[in-house]
């Protein structure tokens, strides 16, 4: 036997749920998912993400409907402000324009029939109607007035025309064009693609007589008053615009 006999000792059981140690991260209840920061405890305080989310969006959208609703005044303040320097200014490029339109209206110079007729370019007359010697007679007339006269045939594209007459010739022809037409009361201009410096005269069913000297002079009026308003208006118009 030993001098100094040693107590014994009995294991002591562990408990079946031992405590875990205390740690710095919380630990899960059974209620909770996905963490601290997107834990949905049951009995705990928190803010959901979700609403953190919306808070955002709705404080965004808030934003930036402040900053449209600046910009939108910002526009109409910037309009009410220049809005009648602007409307003057029409006013008054619209008035000098009229105001051009009208002395250069005043200075034309009507061109009547006779010696005065224009010699630039060559007047062919073709008869659309059964009439016979229709061309050759108004032919004669027009040469007295001072027309180098072309062709005096049938129409060549048998248009058999009903009204008094149709000018026909080049676009750029337009002074020529009116100048013929001016000869016959009723006579309508139709362009084509020729080159050459000629106007044709094609005399319809519709026609009784040439224009007066008169008349000649008060339809190159009108026509060279239209011209020139056309002509003004579209200059006003790019004028004013810039």
């Amino acid at each position: 036997m030993d001098a100094n006999p040693q107590p014994e000792t009995t294991p002591r059981p562990e408990p079946e749920h031992a405590e875990a140690p205390a740690t710095d991260h919380a630990v899960r209840s059974p209620g909770e998912i996905g963490g601290k920061k997107f834990r949905v405890g049951l009995d705990d305080a928190y803010v959901p993400f979700r609403r953190r989310t919306k808070r955002r969006r709705k404080t965004l959208a808030l934003v930036l409907g402040g900053l449209l609703i600046l910009g939108v005044g910002a526009y109409g303040l910037v309009n009410l402000v220049t809005a009648p320097a602007q409307n003057a200014a029409a006013a008054a490029c619209k008035a000098s324009s009229a105001h051009d339109l009208a002395a250069g209206s005043g200075g034309l110079s009507a061109v009547g029939s006779g010696a005065s007729a224009s010699t630039r370019f060559t007047l062919n007359v073709y008869n659309s109607t059964q009439r016979r010697g229709l061309a050759a007679n108004t032919a004669a007339q027009l040469k007295l007035r001072g027309f180098v006269i072309g062709q005096i045939t049938n129409d060549p594209l048998k248009a058999n025309l009903t009204i008094p007459a149709q000018v026909r010739g080049a676009k750029s022809q337009t002074a020529e064009l009116d100048e013929v037409a001016a000869e016959v009361p009723g006579a309508k201009i139709q362009t084509d693609s020729r080159t050459d410096p000629s106007i044709d005269l094609v005399l319809g069913t519709g026609f009784t007589s040439l224009a007066t000297a008169q008349q000649v002079t008060a339809a190159l009026s009108a026509a060279q008053a239209a011209e020139a308003s056309a002509s003004a208006a579209a200059e006003a118009t790019a004028h004013c615009s810039h």
